[in-house]
């Protein structure tokens, strides 16, 4: 009876074979805990510590500017040294970020050490998670392997935002800095388990911005720019859901609530995205997602925010799993780490592009809230130029 339910499990659930799957599901669910612990209440910690709007915009744009330069080396590094070393090696300078965001309010050179150093972390941390993927997933089975981690990465973080607004009700920011870094840390003992089979190879770092703009790209570099309403949702909207709910933990509540919407959809589009045709599952989820944005123009109070937190989760895999297994799919055939580079290039060139015209939107709208949904919306648009890759 045991054997035929893990039987059932492994085919329901197409787990990664590998080793290196495994170790990368383990850790990615430990670093998403702690990321979504924090990550919502990031904004409006700088917000409390006295930033305008503006600044938060610029702070983080500066951030991805930074990023957006110096990506292509860490493609440089996890091609000489290995994809899970990226990994592990982002882990110090993502605490170096957190606990130069709780010095801020002593001093504004802080503000220069939390840019670079989570600049940094992502150059290392991206290229690898996104190389290490592609690299040891199952042909045919992305879709699914994907909406795996999705689904338990999801049970990580219904726990997490609630488990950050309960400390910093009852202990404050410092204490969840500690536990998150601390976390952090504990994300990089599954990477270790096993020893890195690797072999060194030459990656260009001006051949990456030359495949950037080739215009055989073109159509792939517009549709992962759509990844630009993410810096909306991250970085405006829990501003905006914290003048609506005003209080930490309840704020937090809503989210793990809305994230449970997440687990009831990803197994069932990991399967059909490798199985029913994923552009049709990625245009279904372009459809809901900007709607989702367009329903926040409209509703207010608890009941609002929470619908339309729970209606993105829901809809937002329905774009990223078959949109991302299609990438992986397509890096198998190429070069994982060269694809891994143009999509995160892509991607933050979508978000600088939204930071820009989010900083123009509150400089003349103030707050703008409302067209700064309406921008997220067109940003999700821009999902629906992808062309899938056959896995």
């Amino acid at each position: 009876m045991l054997d035929r339910f893990r039987q059932f499990a492994v085919s329901l659930l197409g787990l990664g074979r590998s080793q290196q799957m495994r170790e990368l599901y383990l850790s990615t669910i430990i670093l998403q805990f702690a990321a979504s612990a924090i990550v919502i209440f990031e904004p409006i910690y700088l917000w409390s510590a006295g930033f305008s709007l503006q600044r938060i915009i610029l702070f983080y744009g500066a951030i991805y500017a930074v990023y957006f330069a110096i990506l292509p080396l860490g493609g440089k590094f996890v091609r000489a040294r290995g994809y899970e070393h990226g990994i592990m090696y982002s882990t110090p300078f993502l605490i170096l970020y957190y606990l130069s965001l709780f010095a801020i309010p002593y001093s504004p050179v802080f503000i220069g050490t939390a840019v670079v150093s989570y600049a940094l972390q992502k150059m290392f941390y991206w290229p690898g998670y996104h190389a290490d993927f592609a690299r040891f997933g199952i042909a045919q089975q992305t879709g699914r392997e994907l909406s795996v981690l999705v689904m338990l990465a999801s049970i990580a973080a219904i726990a997490g935002p609630a488990v950050g607004g309960l400390v910093l009700v009852t202990l404050g920011y410092p204490a969840l800095f500690v536990l998150v870094s601390l976390l952090i840390l504990l994300s990089n003992v599954p990477l270790l388990l096993t020893p890195e089979v690797f072999t060194p190879r030459v990656f260009s770092y001006e051949d990456a911005w030359k495949r950037l703009w080739k215009p055989e790209n073109r159509r792939k570099l517009v549709s992962y720019m759509g990844f630009g309403e993410e810096f909306i949702v991250m970085i405006i909207w829990p501003l905006f859901m914290y003048t609506v709910v005003k209080e930490y933990f309840n704020l937090g509540a809503i989210v793990s609530v809305a994230t449970l919407a997440t687990l009831l959809v990803a197994l069932a589009v990991g399967r059909l995205a490798d199985t029913a045709g994923r552009k049709r599952v990625l245009r279904l989820g372009v459809v809901y997602t900007m709607l989702s944005w367009l329903i926040r123009l409209v509703s207010g109070g608890l009941g609002g925010v929470f619908l339309a937190d729970t209606l993105y989760r829901s809809a937002r895999t329905a774009i990223g799993i078959p949109l991302i297994a299609s990438t992986y799919d397509g890096a198998r055939r190429y070069s994982v780490t060269k694809t891994a580079v143009f999509l995160e290039a892509s991607v933050v060139a979508g978000k600088l592009l939204a930071a820009v015209l989010c900083l123009i939107i509150v400089t003349f709208f103030a707050p703008g809230w409302e067209l700064m949904f309406l921008l997220a919306a067109a940003f999700t648009l821009l999902y629906g130029f992808y062309e899938p890759e056959r896995a």
